[in-house]
Parts: structure tokens; sequence; C-alpha cells
């Protein structure tokens, strides 16, 4: 499988794992959406039965408060005995407010509000009827007239308290029939609960295996794919090693026939300087100026196939001392010792001193070049920590250049001014860029033409080779 199919691969893996994790997701919480409403309806159902069984509850208290009620009083009236009385008394307090929950229970079902009503109005009689009875016994036995009082005889309570049953019976009937039905319904949403509860564990034990499997083949595309990278960076390193070597190899072997051609060309022109006319010995000159920068050449050429291979060695660096090394001998080389540096405190770094100093040369040799047409040069070396890494740059006064060609800045051998304008062979800003990108850094500029150019370059605070 070729590189390129392996990558598409590895791309359609992952498109299709993150496909069925969203799928998986969605299916997920819409289970978990439908189990949650399903138990909430069950829950209601559930109170619904639980309700119907108060309701009930509360009838046959209601219903058993005015038989024991009717039991005290006649106990009382044949016995005279205080504890029928009392217990006659204490349903009394009682019985008001087992109505009103009763009432209350009942206040959403229209149909048993209506019989709740008669209900009451049965238990009203009766509990009336025997305060009644009560009052009438007092009467007689104070001598009293108990001809305004109108008291059921014995037949005609019977009769009442058989009203009373029947109107409990018919509201625990319909009691009943709802508590059957709502017991269906209960037990509807509990199958329903179980149901989804199963399907729910079925599906996302499904989607888990499923986006199992996926992401193991992912990850066996992902070796797949590092594999393929590792071969060819091993590749590539192969490739840049036989660059690198072919670069030195002809380095050196072009030396020789230089040297000749300029010796030669010396010879030639001192042996021969009385037959030479001014075209002659101008050509010659231009022979030994080319081979001299073909030279020079060679040697940025063999530094810059150098830089790929030395070993960068981290260890802290004063930069402020570094760039003040870095500064005197660049302006002695450029003749120009009476050029000022303004530079704030920069912090130290970890990296290789002498590849640094490299990068410092360059800059500030740059600097000192395209600002040497200006009526006062200004250079500027500032720092500034950012997260982190360390951001330091190397501001001039000089030509600048245009933007529209940044592609080109830091390319072996490429210059975005003429020979004729500026001297140099345009290897220094490439070996810059090398060593900062093997330090783990960035480097990049900004300019405007005929204004000055910065030149920025980041360092991590802890260099790894």
């Amino acid at each position: 499988m070729s590189k390129g199919s392996t990558v598409l691969a590895a791309f359609k893996t992952e498109w299709l794992t993150k496909l069925s994790l969203a799928v998986a997701l969605l299916l997920l919480c819409v289970i978990s959406y439908v189990t949650y409403n399903s138990t909430t309806q069950f829950v209601a159902s559930s109170r619904l039965v639980n309700h119907t069984q108060i309701v009930i509850k509360q009838i046959n208290q209601l219903l058993l408060e005015i038989k024991d009620a009717e039991a005290g009083q006649r106990g009382y009236l044949m016995t005279r005995e205080k504890k029928f009385l009392k217990a006659y008394q204490d349903i009394s307090l009682r019985v008001p407010s087992e109505i009103f929950l009763l009432n209350k229970l009942v206040s959403d079902n229209s149909a048993q509000q209506d019989a709740a009503f008669a209900f009451n109005g049965l238990i009203g009689q009766m509990m009336h009827q025997l305060r009644l009875g009560l009052i009438k016994q007092q009467a007689q036995e104070n001598g009293l007239n108990e001809t305004n009082f109108i008291v059921m005889n014995a037949n005609e309570r019977l009769q009442l308290m058989s009203e009373i049953r029947q109107q409990a019976d018919r509201m625990i009937s319909e009691e009943e029939l709802l508590l059957y039905r709502r017991a269906g319904i209960v037990a509807a949403k509990a199958m329903a609960t179980k149901t989804w509860i199963l399907l729910g564990n079925i599906f996302a034990t499904i989607l888990l295996l499923f986006a199992f499997i996926v992401i193991l083949y992912e990850i066996e595309q992902r070796k797949k794919i590092q594999r393929a990278i590792e071969k060819s960076a091993a590749q590539l390193e192969l490739t840049n090693k036989e660059l690198e070597s072919f670069s030195y190899s002809v380095s050196h072997d072009l030396r020789s026939p230089l040297r000749a051609i300029d010796g030669y060309s010396r010879i030639f022109e001192e042996d021969y300087q009385a037959t030479l006319d001014d075209e002659g010995r101008r050509l010659l000159a231009v022979i030994r100026t080319s081979s001299k920068k073909m030279g020079v050449l060679i040697d940025d050429l063999l530094a810059f196939s150098q830089m790929g291979r030395k070993r960068v060695e981290p260890t802290k660096v004063d930069m402020n001392k570094l760039v003040e090394e870095t500064w005197s001998e660049v302006c002695h080389h450029a003749g120009k010792d009476d050029l000022v540096l303004e530079k704030s405190s920069l912090p130290a770094i970890f990296g290789d001193r002498a590849l640094l100093r490299q990068v410092l040369v360059n800059l500030l040799s740059n600097a000192v070049k395209y600002s040497g047409n200006q009526a006062e040069s200004k250079i500027e070396v500032a720092a500034v920590v950012k997260g982190h890494e360390i951001v330091y740059s190397v501001r001039d006064n000089g030509v600048g250049f245009d933007m529209r060609f940044y592609d080109k800045l830091f390319g072996v051998f490429q210059r975005l001014h003429t020979e004729q304008e500026f001297p140099g062979t345009g290897v220094g800003l490439a070996i810059a860029h090398r060593v900062i990108v093997r330090h783990g850094g960035r480097i990049w500029a900004e300019s405007i033409l005929g204004e000055g150019t910065v030149f920025y370059f980041s360092l991590p605070k802890e260099v790894r080779a």
C-alpha cells in the first residue's frame, strides 16, 4: 500500500470513527431521554395508584369512625359509662378534619367530589342525630321538656347508616375502577421502561463494541502511517546526508581548480605584464575576482552543509555578553568601530553558544550592511518573554526589502538586492534559519522598503538537541 493510499485510508477511518461516536452519542441521548420520560410517567402513574389507595383508605376510615361514634353513643346511653362518652366525643372532634381530608383527596375528580358531598351530608346527619340523642337523654334526666328535639328512632338510624354504607361503597367502587385503570397504566409504563432500558443497554453495548473495533482499526492505520512516516523520514535523512556529503565533496573538489585559476592568472599577469594591454589586464582582474567570489560561495556552502551535521549542545548562554562580543567583531570587520548599538537587557537562554553566535553574526552584519547608506545608522537589539519562549529582535533603519518576495528571504543563495548594491552570497540567513529551527524556535522578519527591517527569532526557554 502506498503512502498516499495509507493516509487516505486513515482519513476515512478517522472520519468513520468520528461519525460512529457521534451517532452513538446521539442514540444514547435519545435512549436516555426516552427512558427518563418513561420512568417519569411510571412514577407519575405510581403516584396516582397510591393516591387512589389513600382515597379508599380515607373513605373506610370515615365509615369506621361513624360506626364507632354510633357505638360509643349507644353504649353511653345504655350504661352511663364515661369511656363510651369519651370515645364518642373524640370521634366527633376528628370527623371534621377527616371530611376535609377526603374532600381534598378527591378535588381532582369532579364525579367523586359530588359523591363526597353527598357522603359528607349523610355523615353530618348521623353525627347530628347522635348529638341530639345525648341532649335528649340529658334533658330527661334533668326533668326538662324535650319536645323541641326531633330524634330518629332505631329503624331510621339504621336506614341512615345503610345509606352511609351504600354511598361509601359507591365511592370505593369508583376508586377501585380508577385503581384498576391506573394499575394497568403503571404496569404498561413499567414494561415500557424495562423495554427501553433493555434496548438502551443493548444499543449502547453494540455501539461501544463497534466504536471499540473502529478505534482498534484506526490505531492499526495510524501505526501504518507512523511506519510510513518513519520510513520516509529515514529516506529523507539519508538523502540529506547524501546531499550534504555531495556538497562537502564538491566544495572541496572545487577548491583546487579555483586556487589554480587564481594562481595561474596572477602568474600570467606578472610574467606578461609588458605584453598585456589594458583590456587584457581588466579581463585577468575579472577572472581573479570571480574565482575569489566563487571561493567565498564555496566557503559559505561548506558552512551551510556543516551546520546540518553539527550537533546542538545546549548550555546556558548569556545573551547580553554574546551580543556585545558579536557586535564588536562585526563592527571591526566592517571598519565601523564607532557604530553604537542600542540594546536592552536580554534574558539568558539555553542553546548552543557557537551556533547562536553565528545567527547574531549574520543578523548584525546584515543590519550594518543594509543601513550603511543612511546618514546615521540605527541598530537595536531587544527581547521579550512570551509564554514558554523568548523572542529576540534585531532592528535597523536600512533600505529594507519588498515583502512580496518574503518567501525567498531564507533560501540558499537567494538575494533580494543586487551584488552591485550590497555584496554577499545569500547564505547567511539560510544558516540562521537552520540554526534557529534546530533549536526548536522560529525566525521571521518584517520590513518596509526604504524604512528598515526587523528580524525576530524565538527560542524555547528549554532547548533540546
